[in-house]
């Protein structure tokens, strides 16, 4: 299990870090750096796969906040909002922001220095071949987007680098992302950023860019800092 770095610090002060997964591991090597109650959480994913992606990711999103904190990795003081999304639940001019996600055999997890940025969400999805696109074009994405992925030489690719942009931006607002993914509309540029267009006049003043990944994957960086309030 390796901790890489993707994108070096910004000048908002965000990192961004991709975890290869090891699934072929033993769960016990991440749960020293769990609480009690993540160990039970842990244990409860039916899939041994699905079981290491939570608890690698978990241990090594613990590891990278327990430096910024200067405390043991399991002594990091997290709590859940009200739509499942993880913080460090101290001094907010201290704890640093974060954001995680996985997807078949790597993770990326993000940090921002909370001094400059008030929200962080990130997002990695592995390419699924028979995903039916036209399907999911219809369910997920806007009428601009429907027709900028049926343009694209590669339709599949296109449809995930929107998919991707949609979640980190909702993940950063730290709302559901199911009910919401036509309120977010992606643009991408030449430049790696990402243009959005929101449907909620609150949502307004957030920032997207992609993100390298490995082949067959997307991802994408979204944050929104104190100065656009």
């Amino acid at each position: 299990m390796q901790l890489v770095s993707v994108r070096e610090a910004m000048s908002q002060g965000i990192e961004v870090f991709r975890l290869d997964l090891d699934l072929r591991a033993e769960l016990s090597d991440s749960l020293p750096h769990l609480t009690p109650e993540e160990r039970g959480r842990a244990a409860r994913f039916v899939r041994a796969a699905d079981r290491l992606r939570f608890a690698q990711t978990r241990a090594a999103t613990r590891r990278l906040l327990g430096r910024r904190l200067g405390c043991c990795p399991a002594d990091v003081p997290l709590a859940v909002g009200v739509h499942g999304k993880p913080f460090v639940d101290e001094d907010p001019l201290r704890a640093p922001l974060f954001n995680v996600s996985h997807s078949g055999g790597h993770a990326l997890i993000a940090l921002a220095d909370p001094g400059g940025v008030l929200h962080l969400g990130v997002d990695i999805e592995q390419h699924k071949p028979d995903l039916d696109a036209e399907v999911m074009l219809d369910a997920v994405c806007t009428d601009q987007e429907r027709a900028s992925v049926r343009r694209a030489p590669d339709r599949l690719a296109a449809f995930y680098q929107r998919w991707v942009g949609k979640e980190a931006v909702l993940k950063a607002i730290g709302i559901g992302v199911a009910d919401h993914l036509r309120s977010i509309g992606i643009s991408p540029g030449g430049d790696g950023r990402l243009a959005i267009a929101c449907a909620v006049p609150d949502w307004n003043g957030f920032q997207a860019m992609a993100l390298p990944a490995p082949p067959g994957y997307a991802a994408a960086l979204a944050w929104r800092t104190k100065e656009s309030t």
